[in-house]
C-alpha cells in the first residue's frame, strides 16, 4: 500500500477513506445536474484551511469526473490540487488525490512539491483520524483508479 521513496518517506498521493457523512447517491432526476462529492470536497477544503501552513487556493469546482480544488502551503508558487472522487469499490468511500502544481514558467524543486503534498496530507490525516465518523482505509502512491487498488 505504501511506496517508499529514496528519502525513506512514504508517498501519500491518494487517500481512501469511508464515511457516511457525505451524500454518496443522488436522485435519478438530478443526474447530470451535479456530481456526487461536492459536500465531501467542500467539507474537507473548509477544514484544511485552519491547518498550519495551509492557505486558500481554488474553492471546490465541479468537473465531469468529480471535484477539483487547490490549496497553497508555505511556498505560494506551488499549489496542491485536491481531487475528490466517490470511490466505486465500496459504498460511502472517497478517494482524495493530491497533485502538486506550479505557476506557469516557474521552476520549483521536487522537494518543494513533496513538502507541499506532505503538508496537505498531514492536514488530511489530522482531520480523518480525529473524527470517529471516518474510517481511514489507506494512502497510496499511485492513482488507485489506474492501479485497481482494492480493500
Amino acid at each position: 500500500m505504501w511506496k517508499i521513496t529514496n528519502m525513506g518517506i512514504p508517498e501519500r498521493d491518494w487517500l481512501i477513506f469511508k464515511s457516511g457523512l457525505f451524500l454518496y447517491h443522488q436522485p435519478d432526476d438530478q443526474i447530470d445536474q451535479w456530481f456526487v462529492g461536492g459536500d465531501c470536497a467542500g467539507w474537507l477544503y473548509a477544514r484544511l484551511l485552519p491547518q498550519p501552513n495551509i492557505r486558500a487556493g481554488t474553492s471546490p469546482v465541479m468537473e465531469d469526473w468529480g471535484w477539483y480544488s487547490a490549496l497553497r502551503t508555505f511556498d505560494l508558487n506551488v499549489r496542491v490540487a485536491l481531487l475528490t472522487y466517490p470511490w466505486p469499490e465500496q459504498e460511502h468511500c472517497w478517494a482524495i488525490g493530491l497533485e502538486p502544481k506550479r505557476k506557469f514558467f516557474l521552476r520549483s524543486s521536487n522537494s518543494k512539491f513533496q513538502q507541499a503534498v506532505t503538508c496537505i496530507a498531514d492536514g488530511l490525516d489530522a482531520i480523518v483520524e480525529a473524527d470517529e465518523r471516518f474510517e481511514h482505509l489507506g494512502w497510496f502512491a499511485q492513482d488507485p483508479f489506474l492501479t485497481a487498488a482494492r480493500h
